[in-house]
């Protein structure tokens, strides 16, 4: 009776472990909503404000107003309605190799809407891939910022542009 009983238990035991389910764990992070760009690199550190404090992130230096939100939506739709595009001019000293960095706020709204692709770790829109780490999409844009010479007529280096949103 005693086997039987063990027997019995172990059975049991068997059977209530294969019916639990087995949840998986998904660290893939979810593109879908808003994303706020909150940095503007250009690789140069700069002091437009003035204020004594250098910043590689453009947007902590301009003036201008960025209203940049990228959506994404299930449907595999991209869109931003207000697409922060400043004119942005660098010249570079050839004596000690300093940088001049001139911007101008750009008025009114240039907008889009485009379809997207979505990896683990990516998602390719216009032309383009970002990188996506848990609430950070990050795109480089290469080769995207002429430097010109002092003069303004020889381009002397070339930089990539790298945009990073968070995820609101």
């Amino acid at each position: 009776m005693k086997i039987k009983n063990s027997f019995f238990l172990l059975i049991t035991f068997f059977i209530s472990l294969m019916s639990c389910s087995k949840e998986e764990i998904d660290n893939t992070p979810s593109i879908i909503g808003d994303w706020v760009l909150t940095s503007y690199n250009i690789g140069i550190l700069v002091d437009l404000d003035k204020d004594g404090n250098e910043s590689l992130n453009l947007l902590d230096e301009m003036v201008c107003e960025n209203n940049e939100i990228l959506t994404f939506t299930s449907e595999g739709i991209v869109s931003s309605n207000n697409t922060f595009h400043p004119t942005i001019s660098v010249l570079q000293s050839d004596l000690n190799g300093d940088y001049m960095v001139d911007v101008e706020c750009a008025e009114g709204a240039i907008g889009f809407t485009s379809t997207y692709s979505f990896e683990t770790n990516s998602v390719n829109f216009n032309n383009n891939t970002s990188r996506i780490s848990e609430d950070t999409l990050e795109t480089i844009y290469e080769n995207a910022v002429e430097i010109y010479n002092l003069e303004g007529t020889e381009i002397v280096e070339i930089k990539n542009l790298t945009l990073t949103y968070s995820k609101r």
